[in-house]
């Protein structure tokens, strides 16, 4: 039985109406070139950014397709 790939998340960032660059290194309109994260790195930066208490700017994690 073969391990599960672990699953990766690209971030959008709803302040800033993009994605996040990898290594948190700003942001990009194209998708191809979003970081992807782990889940407990996205989480991280979820909760880091719900503090504001502005829905218009907290980042949401999007799980990344797995290749069948």
């Amino acid at each position: 039985m073969s391990a599960m790939p672990e699953i990766k998340f690209l971030l959008w960032s709803n302040k800033h109406a993009m994605w996040w660059r990898p290594d948190s290194r700003g942001y990009t309109v194209n998708r191809d070139e979003a970081g992807r994260y782990t889940q407990a790195e996205a989480l991280e930066k979820v909760l880091a950014s719900s503090f504001c208490m502005i829905l218009e700017q907290v980042t949401c994690m999007v799980a990344e397709a797995l290749d069948a």
